[in-house]
């Protein structure tokens, strides 16, 4: 399965409304943000694994980039970070980034404050 198919079965609602467009440009990054939130309440009720993430890389700096959407640097990078999520290279080193729960939380939280948007 490509990256894309799996990302729409395991994300139909999100995949549809950023496919459609329905996401107002300005709102992308609360989107994100607040998607990114939803996945690690997801992940910390035991509903996701946590290398479920790394998803938000991928739907957004793939799916999300490719329809135009433009995100804040800060997201960006975060984003960038967890595309890494718990890689590990060969000779057994772990990628870059955020590699816990615990960090994407607080990375997540610096990027709100940042941004002046609830994740609420």
């Amino acid at each position: 399965m490509t990256l894309n198919t799996e990302l729409h079965t395991s994300y139909p609602k999100e995949w549809e409304e950023i496919e459609r467009e329905e996401i107002p440009k300005k709102k992308i990054d609360e989107y994100f943000l607040r998607f990114i939130a939803r996945l690690l309440k997801e992940v910390k009720k035991g509903e996701r694994e946590d290398i479920d993430l790394g998803d938000a890389a991928g739907m957004g700096l793939v799916h999300a980039q490719n329809k135009g959407y433009k995100f804040n640097h800060f997201l960006y990078d975060f984003l960038v970070e967890l595309g890494d999520y718990q890689i590990v290279l060969p000779g057994g080193f772990v990628g870059g980034g955020v590699d816990t729960p615990e960090e994407v939380e607080t990375e997540l939280k610096k990027v709100a404050k940042k941004l002046k948007i609830s994740l609420k």
